[in-house]
């Protein structure tokens, strides 16, 4: 399904718009395209395109302010250029613009594309396309001008019905499709506005042959397994046979690893998961709502077909109806959500998300980041390159040879040989999240968590070996890496930030030698009284208070007060250097073995 709206931003509207607040309910399902959303410009313009599809943006050479442009691959090598266009009618004298517009449909007729679409309002309601002629004989009229560039580019205009009018004008063709082939539109509805628009929403089917990306995925029902039978049979697995102590720590993960992931085929269900381009309300419609909006489609299509101004007004009638109607479901809705927030978190939180994120991928990336007008590319594997590039680019590049030490501190209470055991690790199991997502080893925080008392046993011996050996399993250090687009131009991989997502293992593994640092600095008072924050007991809400009560104190006492506030820049923890951090864990008494795991 592919959904283009034009005319996005009311007019004259002291609102400022963002672009996540016009997310679908399955924003997962679908890439948005938008264009002068959250800017001053135009009237703004959003286009939906399902993610089967796998639509990708393309930048057009002539200086149009209101287009976008996507392409979608087909069969036999085939491309679709798609296009969602608005020319504001209020620009009928600046030529210069209706100008660009004409130019603009030329360079897309010439990009050499096997199919053409383009679609949108512009405006143009002195044409008649049933005969594609003009009603004024002026050959340096606009109009003229543009049904000579659409004859020109061989393009076929498919609409023929009035698609505005409001009150007593004279309903008018504005909203345009043009195909470079007269067969590929077809089953044309004309069809209610969306909310308070004049304009109808146009429906049709494209006929083509599209590349679909199905998502032939399967989804493992963890909500759904046999615990039980599941715990059992790593209860009575003899780890201490199948994890030899005198194997390499990579060989121990992955017969673990291999073992549990065997077993969870058998005691954990799976089902196919079925993309759909179906759309569903976030919100239960009752009967007496629904039967109202099929009432208003059936005004709306009377209302165009008779053009009788009293079925107008009733139309009208029942569209605000519908509005207040749906606004009290969705009110009736949140407030649902908010009364079980404490019950169902993710819920409300999910809610939340779908409407405070935009997700718009990863547009073309210039191939040279030092020219901004090299070649950009929109090939996956080149981008993600491009990216491993920069991100590697910014760690720090420590000078060869020795670093500066730090002076060996005064421990009164030496850091003890760490030694780990299952009840440590069973009570970190039990905390975690299982809405988390699993690492590259595709070990679940949910598996982890039912099983945590017997899965302790394995992981004790894994952990201990990794201490004693000071050597972690090759598979810890791998990570997804997902880049997460920040500001500024998109084509720049300098304006991503990268998003690890690492093994919930080791993650585990990392708690439990933190716990044991922590532990050492507490004890010899390392910490200073003014650290908050990444330590239990003192929060940085803690740190709030214990500020403001010196601040009032001060202002009191009638002196005055200048504060400095710091964020670290966005590289900060990329650029940390590691032989300097080594040495200062070094003066503070870690211990050999943990210092030799952390290196």
């Amino acid at each position: 399904m592919i959904i283009g709206i034009t005319e996005v931003k009311p007019k004259n509207s002291a609102y400022k718009l963002n672009p996540a607040e016009f997310n679908l309910d399955l924003i997962d399902n679908y890439d948005l395209f938008s264009i002068n959303i959250d800017s001053d410009k135009g009237r703004g313009m959003i286009l939906y395109v399902h993610k089967t599809l796998g639509a990708k943006e393309v930048n057009m050479e002539i200086n149009y302010e209101e287009n976008i442009f996507v392409k979608i691959a087909l069969n036999n090598n085939d491309a679709l250029l798609l296009g969602l266009l608005y020319r504001s009618p209020s620009e009928i004298a600046l030529s210069n613009n209706n100008s660009n517009l004409l130019n603009l449909i030329t360079e897309s007729t010439q990009k050499n594309f096997s199919h053409i679409l383009l679609m949108g309002d512009i405006n143009y309601p002195n044409i008649d396309w049933e005969t594609h002629s003009c009603k004024s004989d002026n050959i340096e009229s606009d109009e003229y001008k543009f049904t000579q560039c659409v004859q020109d580019n061989y393009l076929y205009q498919h609409v023929t019905k009035p698609t505005r009018w409001r009150g007593s004008d004279t309903p008018h063709v504005l909203d345009l499709i043009f195909t470079n082939e007269e067969n590929m539109v077809s089953d044309i509805e004309y069809l209610s506005p969306l909310g308070k628009s004049d304009h109808c929403v146009i429906q049709f089917q494209y006929n083509c042959y599209t590349k679909l990306k199905i998502d032939n995925r399967t989804k493992i029902c963890y909500d759904r397994g046999n615990y039980e039978d599941f715990n059992k049979e790593i209860l009575e697995t003899n780890w201490e046979v199948l994890l030899n102590q005198g194997d390499h720590i990579d060989k121990n993960w992955e017969k673990f690893h291999e073992k549990l992931l065997e077993m969870e085929k058998r005691y954990i269900p799976v089902k196919k998961i079925k993309t759909s381009t179906k759309r569903k309300s976030e919100f239960y419609m009752d009967k007496k709502t629904l039967e109202k909006i099929k009432k208003k489609n059936s005004l709306c299509r009377k209302s165009i077909a008779t053009k009788d101004p009293s079925i107008r007004l009733e139309y009208n009638k029942v569209r605000n109806q519908v509005k207040t109607m749906t606004n009290k479901l969705k009110r009736e809705h949140e407030k649902k959500l908010s009364t079980n927030a404490k019950k169902n978190p993710k819920a409300i939180w999910k809610y939340i998300k779908s409407k405070s994120k935009t997700r718009s991928g990863i547009g073309e990336l210039l191939t040279d980041q030092n020219d901004e007008t090299s070649r950009k590319t929109d090939d996956d594997k080149e981008k993600a390159e491009i990216l491993a590039t920069f991100f590697n680019s910014v760690f720090t590049k420590e000078p060869e040879g020795e670093v500066p030490t730090l002076p060996i501190k005064n421990t009164k209470n030496k850091m003890l040989q760490m030694d780990i055991n299952k009840e440590e690790i069973a009570k970190i199991l039990k905390g975690l999240k299982v809405e988390k997502s699993p690492g590259p080893d595709r070990i679940h925080p949910r598996i982890l968590k039912e099983l945590a008392e017997s899965i302790s046993t394995p992981l004790c011996i894994i952990f201990n070996q990794s201490i004693r050996n000071s050597t972690v399993p090759s598979r810890w250090k791998e990570a997804q890496i997902s880049a997460i687009f920040k500001k500024g131009k998109k084509c720049i991989a300098g304006n991503y930030r990268p998003v690890s997502l690492t093994s919930v293992v080791c993650k585990v593994m990392e708690k439990l030698v933190r716990e044991h640092i922590v532990k050492h600095m507490k004890i010899n008072k390392f910490f200073t009284d003014r650290q908050y924050g990444f330590i239990s007991g003192r929060s940085t809400s803690l740190q709030l208070l214990n500020v403001l009560d010196k601040w009032l104190e001060a202002l009191d006492n009638g002196k005055s007060i200048d504060v400095i506030y710091m964020d670290y820049m966005k590289a900060a923890f990329d650029t940390v250097p590691h032989k300097r951090l080594m040495n200062k864990l070094r003066a503070y008494g870690t211990e050999l073995s943990v210092l030799n795991w952390i290196c």
